[in-house]
């Protein structure tokens, strides 16, 4: 039982198929089929039950799973250890960071660097589900990203949920009679709404609650950044969207209203995710235990919404 038979069968059970997991570690399918029966071969135990292309661990597997996960992790800390000790390099922290919570990690972030000036950080900024795959990947050592929906394989962080405002264009409300408007209600504007690269999301729960409410939403277009449905909106685009408070709340506003959601759904869940193979990240702990990242202040709602 050495460590590549322990690596690829790791992959093969947070993948949940020999194809997806051949395609992870860029292989051929045959020879990483031939690995997982010389694993099941030497230990003389069934890893997996088969179901068509989806393979399930068995009892055994799962105990396996748990425990190579922690050798995997001891090796890789032992090897990077034993590199820092013998190069004496930078720490360096790859981190990767979602569009959508860009601004609201942002001083977390800030406070990481200006307590650890010596460590050195890679920040790659890129959707949610993109950095997952990086994250399984070993491309990132910590994602901040909308919470995953399977924990197989990682580590969660989850923080308070990010309240969800509705963005309405003034060519399509010249002046709200209220500072908050009804969720089914802004299904009569034309929408650009956030949509993940890949598998489902956030963008899916929105349509969801709007079809529980009795309405078809027009939506115009998908986009994966707030920052870019706020430009457009604010260069003339005639329609609304809903985005986290925290994406909306750090800048000016004057094509536009920001309108509380009633009754307000929670689908916007920041979270710190690491795989469970990646040492724990002492340096970020702390600061989360010293309550970064904070809450974004109150919005200021816009005065013509009141008037």
């Amino acid at each position: 039982m050495d460590l590549k038979r322990l690596r690829y069968f790791c992959k093969v059970v947070e993948c949940g198929s020999i194809t997806q997991a051949a395609k992870a570690l860029n292989m051929a399918q045959p020879p990483l089929s031939k690995r997982i029966q010389e694993l099941e071969a030497s230990l003389n135990v069934v890893l997996f039950l088969r179901a068509g292309n989806r393979i399930e661990p068995t009892e055994a597997g799962y105990h396996l799973y748990r425990r190579a996960c922690e050798i995997l992790r001891l090796t890789e800390d032992a090897a990077r250890e034993t590199i820092h000790i013998a190069n004496r390099e930078v720490k360096v922290l790859r981190i990767g960071l979602t569009h959508l919570y860009q601004r609201w990690f942002t001083p977390m972030l800030l406070a990481l660097k200006q307590r650890h000036p010596d460590m050195g950080l890679s920040i790659a900024v890129s959707d949610s589900s993109a950095l997952e795959a990086q994250l399984h990947e070993g491309v990132i050592d910590v994602a901040l990203i909308q919470k995953p929906r399977s924990s197989e394989g990682v580590e969660i962080c989850a923080f308070a949920p990010i309240k969800l405002v509705a963005v309405i264009s003034k060519k399509l409300l010249a002046t709200p009679r209220s500072t908050t408007i009804a969720y089914q209600d802004i299904s009569q504007y034309p929408l650009v709404l956030l949509h993940r690269a890949k598998d489902a999301g956030t963008y899916e729960q929105l349509i969801g609650l709007f079809r529980h409410a009795g309405r078809e939403p027009n939506v115009t277009l998908q986009v994966t950044q707030p920052d870019a449905i706020l430009d457009w909106i604010e260069s003339g685009m005639a329609v609304a969207t809903l985005l986290p408070v925290s994406e909306v709340a750090h800048r000016p506003l004057h094509h536009c209203h920001v309108l509380d959601v009633t009754p307000a759904p929670q689908v916007f869940f920041p979270a710190m995710v690491t795989a469970t193979t990646t040492p724990r990240i002492p340096e970020l702990l702390a600061l989360i235990a010293d309550g970064y990242p904070a809450a974004p202040p109150p919005f200021a709602v816009d005065r013509d919404a009141t008037k």
